[in-house]
């Protein structure tokens, strides 16, 4: 089914010309039913606060700018459906999408078919910057770091601070695995030896034994690609006695809930560290302007989905006011000479697999605070 956004401009901009136009459309095919409602809502939610902010600016060629929603319920088949929807009776001249990794999957050739830009805002697989832009999928582009762009940035970050061994602890799930790979294969790449690459069954509660082992092979860092399994982890490392640090893609309010209050306050966490795209705490100026607005608005500290739908839709927009148009084939080659700067710093200018190269944050806990250590990659 396809939604409209409600824009929150109408009330005050009432009858002006701007409003009376018929809008530029953007198409978002994310996930807004089913158990993983919540991420598209997040993604949605994302859009929304710039397209308000987008419209309160004046829109786009004089005219409002208008999400229109195509649910995609996680699976493929609905995805391609909601896409060919919006695409054939709801007339977009651009998506994003789709969030759901196998829906990205089933929808480029349709978009490509079609030959109307998806702009890929959260799917973080290489294999969609492989497939991307020269010798592939023109219409395709991917606005986030990569699985191995993440990867290779922080085992480089890693090697500079003198770490020689890893061992690699991830979740049984499709995600996961492709995450572990990426960071053995970036960890070799550095001459960091891997000395173990553990995975957790699911349901397995009593990972005891599994510290035990990682303890035993003596690691550097352990590299945790936890879901699921975060508090269960974070449990038995603080019961183990060990002081290894943590490093990888750590859910910090997960691990944080998950021990005790003894252990935090004595600095059981102080040294973990984690590396991501983008995380409220950073300072710079443009990222707390974007929480500030996010949490008047919803209510809620934003996800990582959000700020990525956020910029992928100002992108967007960028495209069209530059290509002074909202056709497709207009607003496509104004996204491969894009040259808008990122909250996060750097710019989204694309290389020829459609993929910019923004900058990460490496993440740490530091008397019991988080803040931002790092900056890499980019």
């Amino acid at each position: 089914m396809a939604f409209r956004t409600v824009l929150l401009t109408g009330c005050l901009l009432g009858f002006s010309p701007v409003l009376a136009a018929e809008p530029v459309r953007i198409g978002v095919t994310t996930i807004l039913s089913g158990q993983y409602a919540d991420r598209g809502q997040s993604e949605q939610y994302g859009v929304e606060l710039a397209l308000q902010r987008i419209n309160e600016a004046g829109g786009a060629l004089g005219r409002p700018v208008e999400a229109f929603y195509g649910d995609n319920a996680a699976d493929p088949q609905i995805g391609i459906a909601a896409t060919k929807r919006l695409i054939e009776e709801q007339h977009v001249p651009v998506l994003l999408g789709a969030l759901a990794t196998p829906v990205t999957h089933a929808i480029m050739p349709i978009v490509a078919e079609a030959k109307v830009p998806l702009v890929i805002d959260i799917s973080a697989g290489q294999d969609f910057v492989d497939a991307s832009g020269v010798g592939g999928n023109d219409y395709a582009f991917k606005t986030i770091p990569s699985d191995r762009d993440i990867a290779i940035a922080l085992m480089g970050w890693l090697k500079a601070q003198g770490v020689h061994s890893v061992a690699i602890v991830s979740d049984d799930n499709p995600f996961n695995h492709v995450n572990a790979v990426s960071m053995e294969k970036a960890a070799s790449a550095d001459d960091i030896k891997v000395v173990g690459n553990e995975t957790i069954a699911k349901d397995t509660k009593d990972l005891a034994p599994l510290l035990a082992r990682l303890k035993a092979l003596a690691p550097d860092r352990v590299v945790t690609l936890l879901s699921t399994s975060t508090a269960s982890f974070f449990r038995a490392y603080e019961q183990s006695g060990w002081s290894v640090p943590i490093t990888g893609r750590i859910d910090y309010a997960a691990a944080a809930a998950a021990v005790s209050p003894q252990f935090l306050t004595s600095g059981g966490l102080d040294g973990a560290t984690s590396i991501t795209v983008f995380n409220p705490v950073m300072e710079n100026n443009g990222v707390q302007d974007f929480v500030q607005a996010y949490r008047a608005k919803y209510g809620v500290m934003p996800t990582q989905r959000s700020f990525f739908a956020y910029e992928a839709t100002n992108l967007v927009v960028d495209a069209i006011r530059r290509a002074n148009s909202d056709k497709p084939e207009d607003i496509e080659r104004a996204l491969k000479t894009t040259k808008m700067p990122s909250l996060l710093g750097g710019t989204y200018a694309m290389d020829d697999h459609n993929h910019p190269h923004t900058p990460m944050q490496i993440v740490g806990v530091r008397d019991g605070k988080m803040s931002v250590i790092a900056q890499v990659g980019g």
